[in-house]
C-alpha cells in the first residue's frame, strides 16, 4: 500500500470516513421526514376545516330550499283549490256554458294529442 496516513477527510485513524458523512444525512433525512409529517397533519387540518364549512354551507342552501319549496308548494296547493273553487262556483253559474267550454278545451286538446 501506500505510505500515506488513514487522514482522509479528518477522519481518525482507523474509522470509516463516511460514518460521519452517513449520520449527517441519516440526521437530514429524519428531520426532512418530520417537516413532511408535519406539512401532511397542516395540510390534513387545513382540508378537514374547509370540508366542515362546505358542509355547514351545504346544510345551510338545503334548509333555505326546503322552506323555499314549501312555501311553493303551499302556494301551488292554495291556487289549485282556489281554481277549483271558482271552477264550481262558474259550473254552478253558468251550467251550459260551462259545458260548451269543457268541451271546446277537450276537442283542442284531443287534436294537439292525436297528432
Amino acid at each position: 500500500m501506500s505510505d500515506l496516513p488513514n487522514d482522509t477527510f479528518g477522519a481518525a485513524p482507523g474509522s470509516d470516513p463516511f460514518a460521519s458523512a452517513k449520520a449527517s444525512a441519516l440526521k437530514a433525512a429524519e428531520e426532512l421526514r418530520a417537516a413532511a409529517a408535519a406539512k401532511a397533519e397542516e395540510f390534513r387540518s387545513v382540508a378537514e376545516n374547509q370540508a366542515q364549512h362546505f358542509k355547514e354551507a351545504a346544510g345551510e342552501k338545503a334548509a333555505e330550499f326546503k322552506d323555499y319549496a314549501g312555501k311553493a308548494w303551499d302556494g301551488a296547493r292554495t291556487q289549485a283549490k282556489d281554481f277549483t273553487t271558482e271552477a264550481e262556483k262558474f259550473a254552478r253559474e253558468k251550467p251550459l256554458q260551462a259545458l260548451l267550454t269543457a268541451f271546446g278545451v277537450g276537442f283542442v286538446l284531443g287534436a294537439i294529442f292525436k297528432r
